[in-house]
């Protein structure tokens, strides 16, 4: 089954179910997505620098 996706990218649901590790480990996300892709993008950079070729 093929499922048509908006234009944008973005779905509108997902099938992410954290309950177990919430029960087993007690995890509580706290950081919302926003936040946690600008700290994302800021770490790749540093680790892999902004727009630099690969040696390969």
């Amino acid at each position: 089954m093929v499922m048509k996706l908006p234009r944008n990218g973005d779905v509108s649901f997902t099938h992410a179910n954290i309950s177990l590790v919430r029960r087993e480990f007690g995890y509580r996300p706290t950081t919302d997505l926003q936040t946690g892709l600008k700290k994302f993008v800021r770490w790749y950079v540093s680790y892999y620098g902004a727009g630099k070729k690969s040696d390969q």
